[in-house]
């Protein structure tokens, strides 16, 4: 019976807690995706400047989530209002999407870019030297340069 209303208890209090706990974090989550208008050249967040004008937005942000907004219609009003460069992160549509395809493409291409190279070069140096022991012979190509040289100079 103990265990009952133990449990009835927490279920009671969670329903009290975690709309707060939710509500907050959205409001979190809305602050940082936003630059502050009158910080667009430094982009600072609207979480992290302390002007007024970053105040005036987050009182709008609360109002706005007070009235059951959700977060893409606060970020579309604000998007209406200043263009995408109010925005943190680029969105992923249009000529945004470059910035989200471009970096990983260019990473992967250098990196096999790189591998084939070396690999190349590796193929290529191991190609020209052959090892008997602790010496060297030479193939035909810097035999008969080593030829040549000694025929210069002699």
């Amino acid at each position: 019976m103990r265990s009952k209303q133990v449990i009835l208890l927490l279920i009671a209090l969670s329903l009290f807690i975690w709309p707060g706990t939710a509500a907050a974090s959205l409001y979190d989550d809305i602050t940082e995706s936003l630059i502050c208008p009158a910080c667009l050249d430094d982009r600072m967040t609207v979480a992290a400047c302390g002007d007024s004008t970053a105040e005036q937005a987050k009182a709008d942000i609360k109002a706005k989530l007070a009235a059951g907004q959700t977060k893409d219609q606060i970020l579309a009003g604000y998007v209406a209002k200043y263009g995408d460069i109010i925005l943190t992160v680029p969105s992923k549509s249009g000529f945004n999407l470059m910035a989200w395809l471009i970096p990983p493409v260019a990473t992967i291409a250098g990196t096999l870019l790189v591998y084939f190279v070396v690999t190349r070069w590796a193929r290529n140096h191991r190609g020209r030297q052959r090892f008997l022991g602790d010496s060297v012979v030479l193939d035909e190509v810097d035999e008969d340069r080593l030829q040549e040289e000694i025929r210069k100079y002699l």
